[in-house]
């Protein structure tokens, strides 16, 4: 699977690493292993990486495969020891990032980021989650004490529901980047998606290709567990077990359900403070067209 990126918002990831840099923390009162043992048996799956960083592409190294012919976009160079082979096929579909492009995760990460500093501060933070059966006229949010932060990534693509079984995926701009300071900061990333469990080790695998999941992080993917399941029910699972701190997604029943049932989604006024303070609305991570914005690069052969 090729993944490239596409550049949209603007932000600069240098902003970020004061922030990150002052978050790198872990309260030992909050008990990290419990939080991930009982999100796990709620049904959450832990993105694994393997450790043997060479086998990175293996799988798709056949000089079979055709060479980049269409849109695509730009790649930072991998920090891990790549053998010429895996090189060879990433320098198909990656091109050396261009810092000057759009980053429309950034916002979204340095809230983030903000939050864990506050922690570290003593201060208090606050859920992104609002309640069960929330009043939409005095919203109130999930607690937060003794719980490890992270943050939640809804994965779909309202424009394309078939998007982790493409064969090509395009990467938002400095989204390594940007989750790499959340990890800094003790921060987990869990990933949404309303694709089923048992597409776990695939979805896992477009991660890694990514470049989008890391050793040793405490990231996981909480996919429709089946039944009656709905997204809805897993916010409120991932916000029992950890202290959601920020969401992103690309509308704003990403958020919380109720927006599918309000005949006018913009009508909520009291959740608007919510937005830029905890909701983000950003592109899909990965999408399946690189768009408008998307650097087009030259067809090579």
């Amino acid at each position: 699977m090729a993944i490239s990126v596409v550049p949209l918002l603007s932000g600069c990831v240098a902003a970020l690493l004061p922030i990150a840099a002052a978050g790198m923390m872990g309260k030992t009162e909050i008990d990290r292993v419990k939080a991930k043992r009982e999100f796990v048996a709620s049904g959450a799956v832990e993105v694994f990486l393997p450790t043997n960083v060479d086998t990175v592409l293996a799988a798709e190294t056949s000089d079979s495969r055709t060479d980049f012919t269409g849109q695509g976009g730009a790649i930072d160079e991998p920090d891990t020891a790549l053998s010429d082979e895996s090189r060879q096929y990433l320098s198909r579909f990656f091109r050396p990032l261009d810092v000057l492009q759009p980053r429309p995760y950034d916002d979204f990460a340095r809230y983030a980021l903000g939050q864990a500093v506050k922690l570290e501060a003593g201060e208090g933070v606050k859920s992104a989650v609002l309640v069960p059966r929330v009043d939409i006229f005095k919203p109130k949010t999930v607690r937060c004490e003794g719980k490890p932060l992270a943050v939640l990534i809804d994965m779909d693509d309202k424009s394309n529901s078939g998007w982790s079984r493409s064969e090509t995926l395009y990467r938002q701009n400095g989204l390594v980047e940007a989750l790499g300071e959340l990890r800094a900061a003790k921060i987990s990333v869990i990933w949404l998606s309303d694709e089923p469990s048992v597409l776990s080790d695939r979805i896992s695998a477009i991660l890694k290709d990514a470049e989008l999941s890391a050793s040793g992080a405490d990231d996981f993917l909480f996919l429709d567990r089946g039944g009656e399941d709905r997204k809805q029910e897993r916010r409120w699972d991932a916000a029992n077990n950890y202290c959601i701190v920020a969401m992103a997604g690309d509308s704003r029943s990403d958020f919380d359900e109720l927006y599918d049932y309000l005949r006018d989604p913009d009508g909520a006024i009291t959740l608007e403070h919510m937005f830029g303070n905890g909701w983000f609305i950003a592109p899909p991570p990965l999408v399946t067209s690189a768009g408008d914005d998307a650097v087009e690069l030259e067809e090579e052969g």
